[in-house]
């Protein structure tokens, strides 16, 4: 009898103790978390004084189509400067060659966005470029 009670008890123990490692593997595996940016886009940077700030291209690239079109949007993360922002899209939106690359300027706030911008059959990574319209430079995030 008291043979049993020590074999019970061990495997009492035994059972709490795999039991126990168990939610420990379970609670240090790591979690599934999202991209911090859903789509393309980036950060760019305006600097003070009204200068184009530098290129900033997106994360991620566009595999286009005859008729394919994009559209940019930015938001800065300073509310005391405005943005002016240009955009880098092609030329020809339904031909098999996109045509020359361009940039096209838009925005003209703390918030803007492009209408839709050409980009047709090409294989490209999107860029945005800013400046700020006043003295104060910022951090601006963007997306297409």
């Amino acid at each position: 009898m008291k043979k049993t009670m020590v074999a019970l008890s061990i495997g009492a123990l035994l059972a709490v103790s795999l039991a126990g490692t168990a939610t420990a593997a379970e609670n240090s595996a790591p979690e599934f978390a999202p991209p911090a940016i859903a789509g393309g886009g980036g950060s760019g940077y305006a600097p003070p004084g009204g200068g184009w700030g530098p290129v900033s291209q997106s994360n991620t690239s566009i595999f286009g189509s005859p008729g394919w079109t994009v559209g940019y949007s930015y938001t800065s993360r300073s509310d005391a400067s405005p943005i002016h922002a240009s955009a880098k899209h092609y030329t020809n939106k339904d031909g098999t060659n996109p045509g020359p690359e361009k940039w096209s300027e838009f925005g003209a706030g703390t918030r803007g966005q492009s209408g839709p911008l050409a980009w047709g059959n090409a294989l490209a990574t999107p860029a945005i470029k800013f400046k700020s319209i006043n003295v104060l430079g910022a951090i601006v995030d963007w997306n297409h």
